[in-house]
């Protein structure tokens, strides 16, 4: 897929939305093009500042009016045949907040049903190193369980995929959730990635 050919909204030029601890300002960025399959920076693109790092999305990601309850900012990236869009979600909470990493997978996983054996689905860890800092990538598959952390009605989404980053800082870890179609979800998982690495070096 072509994500500038594909013609999907871009984000309009310095528009600015705020959160409690972040902001998204519109504007064209070279660092966009780490965030895009195929390069062409004629695109507007959304910078969010997290924490202590600042993630460049390109279009046709199209940032959130309303962010998630809790998260910092999130972008969508809609679908052309009618699908569900698939939801890039960043949470910070401060120094010494969040709960640590370890906690969190756990968090990640209990959003998948379980499979026929009782067991959360397998979840497939990577680390990526810019330098001397490093990433946790993730990836889960399966029946991911939407709706509010603490609501006991789950909507069930079958042939589902999360990808989770967790960046570790001093001003406090920055956890992202990217969920959606198995298919679509998975199929950015190189723009993420490249989008870590490029916060990384700011």
């Amino acid at each position: 897929m072509n994500w500038i050919r594909d013609g999907i909204r871009a984000i309009p030029d310095h528009k600015l939305y705020h959160t409690a601890t972040s902001h998204i300002l519109m504007k064209p960025s070279l660092l966009a093009c780490l965030f895009l399959a195929a390069a062409s920076c004629s695109a507007w693109a959304g910078e969010l500042k997290v924490g202590s790092f600042t993630f460049a999305v390109g279009a046709p990601w199209v940032a959130k009016a309303e962010p998630r309850m809790m998260s910092a900012g999130g972008f969508t990236l809609p679908s052309k045949d009618g699908a569900a869009a698939v939801e890039a979600d960043f949470y910070h909470f401060g120094a010494g907040g969040g709960g640590g990493i370890e906690p969190n997978l756990k968090r990640w996983q209990s959003q998948f049903k379980p499979g026929d054996d009782g067991k959360a689905p397998t979840m497939e860890r990577e680390e990526l190193k810019v330098g001397e800092k490093t990433a946790l990538i993730v990836t889960l598959k399966g029946t991911f369980l939407s709706g509010p952390a603490m609501s006991p009605n789950k909507v069930p989404l079958p042939n589902y995929a999360m990808l989770g980053a967790i960046l570790q800082s001093a001003e406090g870890d920055v956890f992202i959730k990217v969920t959606g179609p198995e298919g679509a979800a998975l199929g950015v998982k190189d723009q993420v990635k490249a989008m870590v690495k490029a916060a990384f070096a700011k």
